[in-house]
C-alpha cells in the first residue's frame, strides 16, 4: 500500500472516530471498535459489570443521551452536543435548577489555557460535573438561575474490548496494545487506536515469525481485566508496545521499559538508529499508561511506547485543544513507519549456527561471493546497507548458535534487515542453520 493510501485511511479514521464519546464502558466504545474492525478484523469481548479484576471490579456501564447547562432563556451555555468533553466522564444522572454559587463547585476550567475545555473523569465516585473553557466560565452571569440536565445511565452492563491473536512460528509472543476510553482527544488517544489498527492490518497479511496479540482496551481497568482473565497468556508475553500519543507535531521519542535494556528497548533503539533519527528517550515512569499494569510485579512484561508528543509533555494534553488541528494524519503515518520497522526488526532477530565453524568457508564455490559492490570496505552505519562480503564474514564469525542477529547488528553496525537477508542466502547455500 502506498503512503498516499495509508494517509487517506488514517485521515478518514481520525475524522470518523473523533466525535464519538468514549469512556471506560459504554456504546461509544462499541461503536468505535465496530468502525476499526471494518479496517482490520478482531474479536470483541464483553466482561460483565461486577467482575473482579484483582483489587478492582468492572464498574457499571455508562452511557450518555444528553447533558447541558442552560440559562433562564433556555440557551445552552455548556452543551455536551457541542463537545463531549463538556461533561465529566461517568457523571451520574441529575436534573435541577441552580444558582451560580450552587453550580460553581461542579464546574472545571483551565485558567492557564483560557480557550481550552479540560478533560475530567469520575469513574469510581458517583457525582456529576461539567468542563468548560475559562473564557466561557468568565462569561457566566453570576445572578442567573441555571437549568442543569445530565441525561445519563449508570447500570449493570459490561466492559468492552477488542482482541486478536496472530500466530507465528518462533514460540515467542509479543503484545501490542492501546486504550480506547478517551472521548474527543486526538493525540491522546484516538491516534493510538488508529495506528494499532493499521499495524494489525499489515501483520494480518504476513507470514509471521513471532506471534502477536493485539488489544484495544479501556485504560487501567481494561488492562487489569484482561490480565485477570488471561494470566496464563500474559506469562507467555516476551515484551510489549503500548501505543499512545503518536500523531502530534513535535519530535518522535520513546519511553523505555522498567528494565531499560530489555530486548524491546534494544529493538526500539536500533530502529531509531537505523532510521537516522535523534531520539528523545523518556525514562520509565510508574505514572504512565497501561505499562503500570503489564509491568507490575506479578507480570513484569517490559513495555515500550514510541510516541510523537508524549502524554504529559505537551500543553494541550487532556484538553479540547488536543484536536484534529493538533494531531495530524501525516504525523501518525511517520510514527506508524517506525512501528513497522520495529516489528520488522523483531521478526529479523533470529539465531543461526554455522555448519562450517572451523575457519572461513569458501564462498565462491557456493556462488555466494558477491559479484557487485566493492572492493573497498564501507561503513554499514553510514549507508543504508553495508558491504555484503563484510556482512557475510561477520555473520559466519558470530553464528555460534547462541548469538542472535540483534547482537550482531549492535556489534557491527549492519542493519538487521541486511543481516537477515544475508543469513537467508547463507542458509540456502548450506552454510548456516536457523536455531531460534
Amino acid at each position: 500500500m502506498t503512503d498516499t493510501n495509508i494517509l487517506h485511511d488514517v485521515d478518514a479514521l481520525l475524522r470518523q472516530l473523533f466525535p464519538i464519546c468514549r469512556s471506560i464502558t459504554g456504546n461509544g466504545v462499541r461503536q468505535s471498535l465496530d468502525i476499526l474492525r471494518a479496517t482490520a478484523p478482531f474479536d470483541v469481548v464483553e466482561v460483565p459489570s461486577g467482575t473482579p479484576s484483582f483489587d478492582w471490579t468492572v464498574p457499571d456501564e455508562w452511557n450518555v443521551r444528553d447533558a447541558y447547562v442552560a440559562d433562564s432563556h433556555g440557551r445552552r451555555l455548556i452543551d455536551f452536543q457541542q463537545n463531549n468533553l463538556h461533561l465529566v466522564s461517568y457523571s451520574e444522572p441529575y436534573e435541577g435548577t441552580l444558582t451560580f454559587d450552587e453550580l460553581h463547585p461542579r464546574l472545571y476550567t483551565l485558567p492557564d489555557l483560557p480557550d481550552a475545555i479540560p478533560y475530567r473523569t469520575s469513574y469510581y465516585n458517583r457525582t456529576w460535573g461539567f468542563c468548560l473553557s475559562q473564557n466561557q466560565f468568565d462569561a457566566l452571569d453570576r445572578n442567573e438561575l441555571y437549568t442543569v440536565k445530565v441525561d445519563t445511565t449508570l447500570a449493570p452492563g459490561s466492559l468492552t474490548y477488542g482482541e486478536t491473536f496472530l500466530p507465528g512460528k518462533s514460540g515467542r509472543e509479543f503484545l501490542i496494545t492501546t486504550y480506547c476510553c478517551h472521548p474527543s482527544l486526538a493525540n491522546d488517544n484516538l491516534s493510538g487506536m488508529v495506528l494499532l489498527t493499521l499495524l494489525l492490518r499489515e501483520l494480518q497479511a504476513r507470514d509471521l515469525w513471532h506471534s502477536y496479540r493485539f488489544l484495544i482496551i479501556p485504560e487501567t481497568i481494561g488492562a487489569l481485566t484482561w490480565l485477570a482473565q488471561n494470566e496464563e497468556a500474559a506469562r507467555r508475553v516476551s515484551g510489549a508496545y503500548v501505543i499512545t500519543t503518536v500523531a502530534g507535531p513535535g519530535a518522535i521519542g520513546f519511553k523505555r521499559s522498567f528494565a531499560g535494556d530489555h530486548l524491546i528497548d534494544r529493538i526500539t533503539r536500533l530502529t531509531f538508529a537505523e532510521a537516522g533519527l535523534s531520539v528523545t528517550e523518556y525514562p520509565f515512569d510508574a505514572n504512565g499508561s497501561d505499562e503500570r499494569q503489564f509491568s507490575s510485579p506479578g507480570f513484569r512484561i517490559a513495555c515500550n511506547t514510541i510516541c510523537k508528543d508524549k502524554y504529559y509533555e505537551y500543553p494541550y494534553y487532556h484538553t479540547s485543544l488536543d484536536n484534529l488541528d493538533f494531531a495530524k494524519a501525516d504525523a501518525l503515518v511517520e510514527t506508524l513507519k517506525l512501528y513497522f520497522q520495529a516489528i520488522d526488526n523483531l521478526e529479523f532477530n533470529r539465531t543461526y549456527r554455522s555448519f562450517n565453524p572451523k575457519g572461513e568457508p569458501m564462498l565462491g564455490k557456493r556462488g555466494l561471493y558477491p559479484q557487485l559492490g566493492g572492493a573497498i570496505r564501507q561503513s554499514a552505519a553510514g549507508a543504508a546497507y553495508g558491504n555484503e562480503l563484510d556482512a557475510i564474514r561477520w555473520l559466519m564469525f558470530y553464528s555460534d548458535g547462541q548469538t542472535p542477529l540483534l547482537d550482531i547488528a549492535e556489534k557491527t553496525g549492519f542493519p538487521l534487515r541486511q543481516l537477515h537477508e544475508v543469513a537467508q542466502k547463507l542458509v540456502a547455500g548450506g552454510l548456516l542453520e536457523l536455531v531460534g
